[in-house]
């Protein structure tokens, strides 16, 4: 590298920040008020008895197994224990989304060619919007460590909480710049970020399961605590550790960087056939193409997901009772009617369907950057509706999210009924199980198409809405909100404390109308609006 190769980068900086100052802001409040989400939490479920429900859950199999042994049983010991995973997730994906955005997105729109016009190095843009990043995640963890001491947690432990989420959160930065790098689009960067948060939670949950303190805990970021332990020893010396870790992913970016043409990306993209086949010859093939890569990256995700999590679930049904907490969930005995063997299953399956819904809004939101970038226009101008084109991309998304739910109830059906030594027995009720979320996910398939309809500029509406839906779920959890309100969310209508076998089927059949009904409302807007362009 030559100090050229740097020139221009505190002009950047500060466009940058001018850029992302709202995203900047958003992304740290809101890690901030998860910590106090979590605290909230815990003091109404315990109170001054927490450390007796502390001890209480390190002797529950299914909460040990998702977020591993209690490190200490205050409140200080809850917000590092509970709140870790979410916290994780805030800052990495606040952190990709940064990076990509000021450094991938802006090759792909050409922004790049243009700054690269005025005296700026090769790695300027990346230096800039890496030293966002990090400065992101220090504010962010300096605010949490402050946030835990007014909670009431010591002065060392919270700043090595804070520092150690700030570690976590630089080395998804990392990860993000070396996405940029590997490909020519920023979806296919955020789709490694995005699918290497999923593999360092399943590593992080795999830890758990084993006791908490393998040798996993010094490879996934979202285990780090487990090697700094805030509130449980505070070995400061971990942090110089988890810097290190953090820093490998932004040298390996660093390196790509410097052998690749501005647009271009290390893996190049496989040119495609001189002239389209006998079966590309409509919307809905084009679709699929556009569709296919995101399809299968999920695919394997999900089926690697669920095979891990059903093989391990008859283990735990074995492993001894539930925590009074869990098994009383809603005010009732759930546990003891959906029955111990299908509790952790049944919550895997229902965490991975809040994904499977982002998956859909993801795939329809596509039809945003189909119209912004022209190519709808070219499209239009053919012997193809404006109906018929959105259709083929809503059908293909709602095709490709059933899918994704059907697959995950075959292969953990199999999984768990061929680790509990008796198939027949586990595969419908997990494969039921599954499919039964179709309908929440539809919903927000139908909110999403109804923004991009009406109202593209406001599409980001539809993730508040989903964000808000899993708030609504930890809140429950909780015992901060009762079940009517939880029943805003449409996950709540197929939740996993309702046995698959007493499901009611009118709510979900009212859920299936209620997104036809937003998707028609989506497909009139789309056809009374002007087509937006570049311009």
């Amino acid at each position: 590298m030559k100090s050229n190769d740097f020139a221009g980068t505190g002009t950047l900086i500060k466009l940058f920040l001018h850029r992302d100052r709202f995203l900047l802001t958003v992304w740290i409040i809101f890690s901030v008020m998860l910590v106090f989400v979590t605290a909230v939490t815990f003091t109404a479920m315990g109170g001054q008895n927490l450390g007796d429900v502390l001890s209480e859950f390190n002797k529950d199999p299914l909460i040990s197994a998702l977020l591993g042994p209690v490190m200490s049983v205050d409140i200080s010991g809850a917000i590092v224990w509970r709140g870790v995973s979410q916290l994780s997730l805030a800052l990495g994906i606040g952190s990709l989304l940064i990076v990509i955005r000021n450094t991938r997105a802006d090759e792909e729109t050409g922004r790049s060619e243009m700054i690269r016009a005025y005296p700026a190095g090769r790695h300027a843009s990346l230096t800039a919007a890496l030293i966002i990043a990090t400065i992101g995640n220090l504010i962010a963890g300096i605010l949490i460590a402050l946030s835990i001491i007014a909670l009431g947690g010591d002065m060392p432990g919270s700043f090595i909480f804070g520092a150690t989420l700030s570690a976590i959160g630089c080395f998804f930065a990392g990860v993000g710049a070396l996405g940029a790098q590997l490909r020519e689009t920023g979806s296919t960067a955020r789709g490694i970020g995005i699918a290497a948060l999923g593999i360092g939670l399943v590593m992080a949950i795999l830890n758990n399961f084993r006791g908490g303190y393998t040798l996993l805990r010094w490879i996934t970021p979202m285990a780090w605590q487990r090697v700094t332990a805030p509130f449980a020893g505070n070995y400061s010396r971990g942090l110089l550790y988890c810097a290190v870790l953090a820093s490998v992913p932004t040298i390996f970016a660093y390196k790509l960087s410097a052998h690749r043409d501005l647009g271009a990306g290390i893996l190049l993209a496989k040119p495609g056939l001189p002239e389209a086949g006998p079966r590309f010859s409509g919307p809905l093939a084009l679709a699929w193409r556009l569709h296919q890569k995101s399809f299968m990256g999920w695919m394997v995700g999900i089926v690697l997901y669920i095979s891990v999590f059903a093989a391990i679930s008859p283990a735990l049904s074995i492993g001894g009772g539930m925590s009074n907490w869990l098994s009383s969930l809603g005010g009732t005995s759930w546990s003891e009617e959906v029955g111990l063997g299908y509790v952790f299953i049944s919550v895997s399956i229902y965490l991975m369907s809040l994904f499977v819904a982002a998956y859909a809004m993801t795939s329809v939101s596509r039809l945003k950057k189909e119209e912004t970038e022209g190519r709808v226009e070219m499209l239009l101008d053919k012997p193809v509706s404006r109906i018929r084109w959105m259709s083929s991309h809503l059908i293909m998304a709602a095709l490709c999210s059933a899918a994704l739910l059907l697959v995950m109830g075959i292969v953990g059906g199999l999984f768990y009924g061929i680790a509990a030594g008796d198939v027949s027995s586990g595969f419908w009720s997990v494969l039921a199980m599954s499919v039964s979320k179709l309908p929440p996910v539809l919903i927000f398939l139908g909110i999403t198409a109804l923004l991009y309809g009406l109202c593209p500029k406001i599409m980001v509406l539809g993730w508040v809405i989903w964000l808000s839906s899993v708030m609504l779920e930890l809140a429950w959890e909780g015992q901060i909100i009762d079940w009517s309100l939880m029943q805003i969310s449409p996950f709540a209508y197929t939740h996993y404390t309702i046995d698959i076998t007493t499901l009611p089927l009118i709510p979900l059949f009212l859920l299936l109308c209620l997104s036809s009904v937003l998707t028609v409302i989506g497909l009139w807007g789309f056809r009374n609006r002007n087509v937006l362009t570049k311009a």
